[in-house]
């Protein structure tokens, strides 16, 4: 692996957030004050030090230190700066992280002229503590710093709508710090740490094209300004930059929008997400200057993975012949939130509870990652890349992706209903928005569970029942390959864009394994296929002597295999639920996912009804809003006997969604008592839905139920939907409990 010559002592280095930037609250931010850098510093060098970081960032905090013009106090630092001289540290010390001194105004043509003579005084007291060349960012993120403070007014100077101004300004006072330090310290050198992002065009909005691509390409003004290329009167040159540093997040990229609160994020598994290692090859083509990461990292479960998946590409891309550096896990410390206090999980160390005994306990699952990583730099990266990660969306985040295959989903259903074909509009639509990974390790939503899916599923039922129930089924078996299969599985369940079902109904005597050199010889068939063709099975097979296993499809099956004249249904066409006869077919002895017996396992066998449950009440919802639309049509939507008839309907839907909620709660915190409680979730949602499809009939009549008008299709989908297995068998289970408990043990 090529490796460029490095100033730096270590390739992997750790950054000590320090920002001290005022909110609009008034309150100014602290975060080495919160998080007790400044008098743990020497825990804190020797922590990173053990763990091979011998190159870090930190801060000092200009609003301390000159507290009245003209006049400073570097005591806030002492600490800092002495640690890392005993410690053997090499720290790359940011002069300006976002906060500034009250009396100053970044807009006045006075404050570069300050800050040059405060970063003058700042390099002679770094100087008397520092061996080797002293290594300094005079302003950490002029690019984001002009954005928050300057455009969307979040934190000091608190404007809107001058954030280019704002960066002009800010560049300047970098220039001129630069140039005061170079004069009183020849040696010293430079890094410009900015943000890398990759804006990208909507393609259903090419009229804001151009404006996405003015904002990916603003990124680079503040290093044109340094370097001379922009507004070269303030007196950039190209010796003002020693290092390009880059910091990338899993927020880096998204799909432009005007409105910056509804953009979408883009995962590095969505198509348009385009390789860092592309995006770092492009920067080192524009600018010819050496590069690093100068921060990377994100929040909780999802460190270890974004860390390998980051330094795969870096790697990658000093492999082919980019200059990288290093890579910069920042924060490495985890500190307070800016705004609310929580307690951010961002970092590599801690610094709760063993702070104040004066040592610091390293995230063990990030430590060994790092450990792996670290590996790569001294050797040669895997063969295979790890799989993509992400940054966990909340809930509501990944409702707005429903949202944004909406149109796809309701403008095909009607036609898959009319032909009864596959619905592959609608899951290219699921795919385009990284829904088809949803509740995957590197999916948008990972960490979607139990009762976080519910409200998913529910959302795509209101859009389209047959596309929520092979949606379902696909969730279904990337569950239980998580659950019981291996991690080369699930990595390549991650990696695949492939729609998967799983199969279970057979005729008897059901369908038949048998472990041969050759692979797994199946005999029998298989009923209501799902998916048919168009999904990748996974086929629950008896297997003699051991029980039930479960063999995952390495592809769709050919569909010479489907009988579809099986599948003629009224409702749910669009499903292309057909018979497969598949004996004969052999099955590589690596399909076998888990152990004998995984499949039956509760509580997820039973609680999934949950699943499907979900996305009826979404199917229902759908009902009752198409009757409404037929008779706002109709002229009849303000009878108070409707308003009556939908007010029950609703109430029953909303009820039992709420019982279907409480369901997937219990089934998280008791497990296998649960199911009881699902059962009686089944009963509720029956009843409710039916009650929407009889409210919805009688409120249209004859004339709302012919075309072009929605509700006997959605009607037609829903009833035959509410046919799943056993409903009576529930019914019973649900007495059974209300009799034994004494009308008294739900709660």
């Amino acid at each position: 692996m090529n490796r460029p010559s490095s100033p730096f002592a270590s390739f992997w280095m750790g950054g000590f957030e320090c920002s001290t930037h005022r909110l609009r609250s008034g309150r100014r931010v602290d975060v080495i004050d919160a998080s007790a850098h400044d008098r743990l510093a020497a825990t804190d060098y020797a922590a990173v030090q053990s763990l091979g970081l011998s190159t870090v960032r930190d801060g000092l905090r200009w609003p301390l230190i000159e507290r009245r013009p003209g006049e400073y106090d570097f005591s806030s630092a002492e600490a800092q700066v002495r640690a890392a001289q005993a410690s053997g540290v090499q720290v790359i010390w940011d002069l300006m992280h976002y906060g500034y001194p009250d009396f100053l105004d970044p807009y006045s043509p006075d404050f570069a002229p300050a800050f040059a003579a405060y970063a003058r005084a700042a390099g002679q007291f770094l100087a008397q503590h520092t061996v080797g060349p002293l290594w300094v960012c005079p302003v950490n993120e002029i690019s984001f710093f002009a954005w928050a403070g300057g455009q969307v007014g979040d934190f000091a100077p608190f404007a809107h709508g001058r954030g280019h101004e704002l960066k002009r300004c800010l560049a300047g006072a970098a220039i001129a710090a630069t140039r005061a330090l170079r004069e009183a310290l020849p040696e010293v050198r430079f890094l410009l740490a900015e943000p890398l992002i990759a804006v990208h065009r909507h393609p259903e909005r090419p009229q804001e094209w151009a404006d996405a691509d003015g904002f990916h390409a603003s990124q680079f003004e503040a290093l044109d300004m340094l370097l001379g290329r922009l507004y070269p009167e303030l007196g950039g040159s190209p010796d003002l930059v020693d290092v390009l540093g880059l910091n990338y997040y899993p927020v880096n990229q998204w799909m432009h929008h005007p409105q910056h609160e509804r953009r979408r994020v883009l995962e590095p598994a969505d198509p348009e997400y385009r390789p860092l290692r592309e995006l770092l090859a492009q920067v080192y083509g524009h600018y010819s200057l050496p590069l690093m990461l100068a921060e990377t990292g994100t929040e909780s479960a999802a460190r270890p993975a974004w860390l390998r998946w980051v330094a795969h590409e870096a790697l990658g891309a000093r492999a082919q012949g980019v200059p990288l550096l290093g890579v910069c896990l920042y924060p490495v410390l985890n500190h307070p939130g800016w705004v609310d206090d929580r307690h951010c999980h961002n970092g590599l160390l801690d610094y709760s509870g063993p702070a104040a005994q004066g040592s610091r306990s390293p995230e063990a699952a990030l430590a060994a990652a790092l450990q792996e990583v670290q590996a790569w730099e001294r050797g040669s990266l895997p063969a295979q890349s790890p799989p993509p990660p992400s940054e966990p969306l909340p809930l509501g985040a990944v409702l707005d992706r429903v949202a944004q295959a909406a149109p796809t989903l309701l403008a095909e259903a009607p036609l898959r209903h009319a032909d009864g074909a596959f619905p592959a509009e609608s899951f290219a639509a699921l795919h385009q928005c990284g829904l088809l990974r949803a509740s995957l390790p590197g999916g948008l939503g990972y960490g979607l569970r139990g009762p976080d899916l519910l409200p998913l599923l529910r959302a795509v039922g209101r859009l389209s029942l047959p596309v929520a129930r092979l949606y379902e089924g696909h969730l279904n078996a990337l569950g239980l390959i998580e659950r019981y299969g291996t991690t080369e599985q699930l990595v390549a369940a991650s990696a695949s864009c492939e729609v998967l079902g799983v199969w279970n109904t057979e005729e008897g005597p059901g369908l038949r394994a048998q472990r041969t050199p050759a692979g797994w010889l199946l005999e029998g068939n298989k009923t209501f296929t799902s998916g048919a063709e168009f999904v990748r099975p996974l086929l629950p097979a008896e297997v003699e002597g051991e029980g039930r296993v479960m063999l995952l499809a390495p592809a769709p099956l050919p569909a010479e295999r489907f009988d579809h004249s099986f599948w003629q249904p009224l409702g749910m066409r669009a499903s292309v639920s057909a018979r497969a006869e598949l004996s004969g077919l052999t099955l590589p002895l690596t399909s076998q996912i888990g152990a004998a017996g995984d499949y039956y396992r509760q509580p997820e066998f039973s609680g999934g009804a949950l699943r499907f449950l979900a996305a009826q009440l979404g199917g229902a919802e759908a009902v009752l809003a198409s009757a409404h639309a037929v008779l706002g049509h109709l002229g009849r939507a303000e009878d108070d006997v409707q308003r009556l008839r939908f007010a029950e309907a609703a109430a029953g839907v909303e009820a039992a969604w709420q019982t279907v909620l409480e369901g997937g709660r219990r089934l998280a915190w008791r497990g296998e008592e649960a199911l009881e409680y699902v059962a009686l979730c089944r009963v509720v949602t029956e009843d409710a839905c039916l009650q929407a499809c009889e409210a919805a009939e009688r409120a249209v009549g004859a004339r709302g139920l012919l075309a072009p008008h929605d509700p006997e299709r959605l009607i037609r989908d829903l009833r035959h939907y509410l046919r799943q297995p056993a409903p009576d068998a529930a019914r019973l289970q649900v007495g059974t409990a209300t009799l034994a408990e004494g009308f008294g043990g739900w709660s």
